[in-house]
């Protein structure tokens, strides 16, 4: 099916701001920029940064990466409105008035991050396994200039790694696991809670310590980044990430780690299947 063209969007808001088509892409860039510079904050006082001075910092050539992402992620959706209608004519605001409506919206951000990470697992695994598809996503694990990994990192990727990510989330974005038009109050929460757990991943600061606290995919990703054998030795780890890294899984998956729990079982039953079938020809022969 091809797309039909549905006019240029507008930058008018009749509704208000907050239900205008670019509200919610303003949100995950602002949230993106805050959570970045927080983390990043805590990087450059404890040390952990490959920039001393916020000057140094916003100078760093991944800082160059983020302006390009930015850039890239607005003209993207901006085209994205250009050839696809909303959901629904008219999207819910979803403001609670009850404590039943307050459990749907949690409901909702809940299952939009776990459906996010439950999709984005099988693309993240791909890039990993097959070999045209790695090279799309070998400049997210690119070591930068000074080879500590930092909070700004998360957006350093290539166009397509990029894309991949953002069309998940429009997808997640749009409905439910349920299949109920997502209402705008969860689509705003969801892009500030998802860019805080991605940015939290990529940092070196032990603190803030929140997502981390909780999730294994959050906590050890930067561990799959030093697991990366094409750019181990050339990370900068902490003591404690040095010996937490030798010998941990590789997991794939960004925020949870059931899937990847559930891959290391099988690849085990695989394993000890294949040795047992060893050991039986041997007997045999």
């Amino acid at each position: 099916m091809i797309p039909e063209f549905q006019g240029f969007p507008t930058f008018s808001a009749p509704d208000g701001v907050v239900r205008a088509w670019y509200f919610e892409p303003l949100v995950a860039v602002v949230s993106f920029f805050a959570w970045i510079h927080l983390w990043g904050y805590a990087e450059r006082q404890r040390g952990l940064s490959n920039s001393k001075s916020l000057k140094e910092y916003l100078a760093n050539p991944a800082q160059g990466y983020s302006f390009w992402t930015v850039v890239l992620y607005v003209v993207g959706i901006y085209i994205w409105k250009m050839f696809v209608p909303p959901v629904a004519p008219n999207i819910p605001d979803g403001i609670p008035s009850s404590l039943p409506e307050l459990a749907y919206l949690i409901a909702e951000v809940s299952a939009g991050i776990v459906w996010y990470d439950f999709i984005f697992f099988f693309i993240h695994w791909s890039m990993h396994e097959i070999p045209f598809l790695r090279e799309l996503h070998h400049d997210h694990h690119a070591v930068m200039p000074g080879g500590i990994l930092e909070a700004n990192h998360v957006l350093h990727h290539s166009f397509a790694d990029g894309t991949f990510q953002v069309l998940v989330n429009i997808f997640v974005q749009r409905r439910t696991p349920w299949g109920a038009v997502k209402t705008r109050l969860a689509r705003i929460l969801h892009n500030i809670v998802i860019t805080s757990m991605l940015t939290e991943s990529h940092s070196a600061s032990p603190t803030p310590y929140f997502w981390r606290r909780w999730f294994v995919g959050v906590r050890e990703h930067r561990l799959h980044h030093f697991n990366d054998h094409c750019s181990r030795s050339l990370w900068i780890l902490t003591n404690s990430e040095n010996i937490a890294s030798k010998g941990k899984f590789d997991r794939h998956q960004q925020f949870f780690g059931y899937l990847d729990n559930l891959r290391f079982m099988l690849s085990c039953g695989e394993y000890q299947l294949s040795t047992s079938q060893r050991r039986l020809s041997q007997k045999t022969c």
